[in-house]
């Protein structure tokens, strides 16, 4: 009967009842939208990541180098070869490779204009991680990046051969077998490449051996990227330590607790950020839903001291508003997670969230797109929609319990003098 009688009145103070679900709606779609927001671009983040087969990126960034006809990549810079057999020796490191990114200019046959295309220097006996990983690793979860779709990949006794991407080979009018100028330098096509789609570390239009782009180079043994798989995380604060002191201030150390830091489009919520905007939220809703259980209370005067009145003891009256207060908790929670789950929906069909510019090998004047948009997709945590039902309904029992020691200190004759 209490349960009952305790609807219809929530529902006759549609005032009342509306400003508490209003509330409470608010503030769990704001908390379910954020945690499932960062939680899906951290994992679109670290997918950029499991496509190479790395955890952690190493980089040199500099000021970019006048025009060359074959320049690196951006405002990349050459790291000496021998930084990537240091940070293999380091203990934990599973495996490491480095890439060679450049730019090479051809002239547009149509127009003249000196065009850049997108390469890759890549160690051909490392096919488990890198921007063309067309095997998984031993003991590895997560699906190749790449497929070749025509020929072969490339050999450790290959020179001017190349692998270019089906985008690039239908831009340009190529195919299996066909020359490719890259620079001043002629390439023989031996794969087409489908690359997946998503962000690629390092990706290219163009993959060549690492020594055939060293030579294009002609800046010696030395790379620009290099990838490093982790047997254990607590190998990272080593591998950072090593980069420091082998590539100096300049060394740029990206795994997937910071790339989001600098992430297009979103900076990714820290744990500790996301607790502190969710406790600040909740806590002033907490007051508001009071404030309104408070006052329902004494408007509700008279009505409390009838019911006193008629023989409803205090724990009566006390269930009574509890139970209004937990039904404002309820239709408040699944209001707020439908509302938050449409609001990450939504952010990730009109925002499109990116690598960090830092680590996308293309210019802006590329022949094809640049393969940086992460693979955003909002994925609800189970446990984040529970903590928000949770404190709906901790918020509503508090209110409730607030209001029921209110009303238990009315004496029915008093309350019934406000009739």
């Amino acid at each position: 009967m209490i349960w009952s009688y305790a609807w219809k009145g929530f529902a006759r103070r549609k005032t009342r009842a509306a400003l508490a679900v209003s509330g409470l709606a608010i503030s769990i779609a704001l908390l379910v939208a954020v945690a499932t927001i960062s939680r899906s671009v951290r994992g679109a983040v670290g997918a950029s990541l499991e496509a190479a087969g790395a955890d952690v990126v190493i980089q040199k960034v500099v000021k970019p180098c006048p025009w060359a006809q074959v320049k690196i990549a951006r405002d990349l810079s050459a790291v000496d070869g021998t930084v990537v057999g240091a940070v293999r020796d380091v203990e934990g490191v599973d495996n490491t490779t480095g890439v060679l990114d450049l730019w090479a200019f051809s002239e547009d046959k149509e127009t003249g204009a000196q065009h850049p295309t997108v390469v890759a220097g890549v160690d051909p006996r490392k096919k488990t991680i890198g921007p063309v990983r067309v095997e998984k690793a031993e003991g590895a979860e997560d699906e190749s990046c790449c497929a070749i779709t025509e020929g072969r990949y490339l050999l450790s006794t290959d020179d001017f051969h190349v692998m270019v991407t089906e985008d690039y080979a239908k831009a340009k009018n190529l195919k299996l077998g066909d020359r490719c100028q890259l620079g001043p330098y002629s390439f023989e096509i031996v794969a087409l490449l489908d690359l997946k789609a998503g962000a690629h570390i390092s990706g290219a239009e163009a993959f060549v051996p690492l020594k055939t782009a060293q030579r294009m180079y002609d800046g010696g043994d030395v790379v620009t990227t290099i990838f490093v798989s982790l047997k254990q995380g607590r190998a990272l604060p080593k591998v950072k330590e090593v980069a420091a002191t082998l590539v100096g201030p300049e060394a740029k150390v990206t795994s997937e607790a910071n790339i989001g830091e600098a992430t297009a489009a979103l900076a990714v919520v820290t744990q500790r950020t996301l607790f502190a905007i969710s406790a600040i939220v909740l806590t002033l809703v907490l007051l508001l839903v009071v404030k309104t259980s408070l006052a329902s209370v004494a408007e509700r005067v008279a009505e409390i001291g009838i019911l006193k009145a008629t023989g409803w003891r205090d724990g009566d009256v006390s269930r009574l508003l509890s139970a209004e207060a937990l039904y404002a908790g309820v239709i408040g929670g699944i209001v707020g997670t439908v509302v938050g789950i449409g609001l990450a929906f939504l952010y990730g069909t009109v925002v499109q969230p990116a690598l960090p510019r830092s680590l996308v090998s293309y210019p802006e004047c590329s022949t094809t797109e640049a393969p940086a948009a992460l693979p955003f997709q909002a994925t609800p945590s189970l446990w984040v929609l529970l903590a928000a039902m949770v404190a709906a309904l901790v918020i509503g029992s508090i209110s409730g319990y607030l209001a029921s020691r209110r009303a238990a200190k009315l004496l029915p004759a008093e309350a019934l003098r406000q009739l």
